[in-house]
């Protein structure tokens, strides 16, 4: 095998708010051979997700931050170029964590088989992959959804959100979307199958959130937090369910509510008997083994849509991550960095 260069994007700073290009640096090194038991892997598609942001905090939080100079990680698709264990070979195509870079090593153990005949690349990263499954484990496990029954879900345009709904869909649930645009509701309601949007940026937000539910909302998908949350509290049903899967309006130090407003948000837990929720996708990684087939089977029969947000190039990494956090994309954000052998 001929010495392959790898390019690596690494952390640079903190950012005290919003982060911006300067954050990050690229390094460049040879590519180490693989290991006993270890896969040396091209990545061909590489994902940006909003766990990140949490890891350029130096504080406690549901995952270690990062290290100056650390590589920045996350979940890829890839094609082995090498391979020192039995269940791979070159050319395979696999799920990786192979983080933002060129060439990855990991432990052949896990990885996951990808099946171009089954669904297109982009799909293993987003519902057949952590995307998908965050949000099929978190509605199924925190929410217990029940035909019939109505689900509000903030971020409806997002990765998480886009999937979170259009699962609510398959089970036989009325599902309203929240978004931040006309065209994103849009998007929300005439391609992902929705059965309403409401715009958050809206003056009238809470009386458009209460026109097309008038009966309340029997579970809230949360991947916002924030002032948003805060709205919804109040027009849940009695005994409604909140499961916060995410708070990205709150990840780069961002405080829309004043202190009073946790007295009124605690008043509504009580008022409506409210059961809320967070969790991990990993603290669910073996709740569901029926997942891939039932996506697959929902992609398949066009319950569920493919929607993305899709890059080329190793250089637009940086930006399609900065443009996820700012609300730019529709679905899962994804960069092509190479094309498959």
């Amino acid at each position: 095998m001929n010495h392959l260069v790898n390019r690596r994007i690494c952390f640079a700073r903190r950012p005290p708010g919003q982060p911006t290009a300067d954050v990050f640096t690229i390094a460049e090194g040879e590519v180490p051979l693989p290991g006993d038991g270890q896969i040396l892997c091209r990545n061909l598609l590489v994902s940006v997700d909003p766990y990140l942001r949490l890891k350029m905090h130096d504080r406690e939080s549901y995952t270690p931050p990062l290290e100056i100079g650390e590589q920045i990680p996350g979940g890829s698709i890839a094609q082995v170029v090498s391979s020192r264990h039995d269940d791979w070979q070159e050319g395979d195509l696999v799920a990786i964590p192979g983080g933002w870079q060129d060439y990855a090593i990991v432990l052949g153990k896990v990885a996951t088989r990808v099946d171009r005949e089954r669904a297109p690349l982009e799909a293993w990263l987003g519902p057949l992959g952590m995307t998908g499954y965050t949000a099929y484990a978190g509605l199924l496990s925190m929410g217990q959804p029940k035909a019939g029954e109505t689900i509000l879900v903030s971020a409806a345009a997002g990765a998480v959100g886009s999937l979170a709904g259009q699962i609510g869909k398959a089970l036989g649930c009325r599902v309203v979307g929240i978004a931040g645009s006309d065209a994103k509701c849009k998007t929300v309601v005439e391609t992902l199958g929705f059965d309403a949007c409401v715009d958050y940026r809206s003056s009238t937000f809470e009386e458009d959130l209460r026109a097309v539910s008038p009966d309340g909302y029997d579970i809230y998908f949360d991947n916002v937090g924030g002032r948003i949350s805060f709205c919804v509290q109040k027009q849940m049903k009695l005994f409604g369910r909140i499961i916060v899967c995410g708070l990205i309006s709150q990840y780069s130090g961002q405080n829309d509510l004043d202190p009073k407003s946790l007295d009124e948000y605690m008043r509504w837990i009580l008022v409506r008997r409210l059961a809320i929720r967070g969790f991990i996708v990993s603290d669910l990684a073996r709740n569901h083994p029926e997942f891939h087939e039932t996506m697959a089977g929902w992609l398949k029969n066009r319950q569920i849509r493919l929607e993305t947000t899709l890059y080329q190039g190793f250089g637009q990494i940086v930006p399609a991550f900065l443009a996820m956090l700012q609300g730019q994309n529709t679905g899962k954000s994804i960069i092509r960095i190479a094309e498959a052998a």
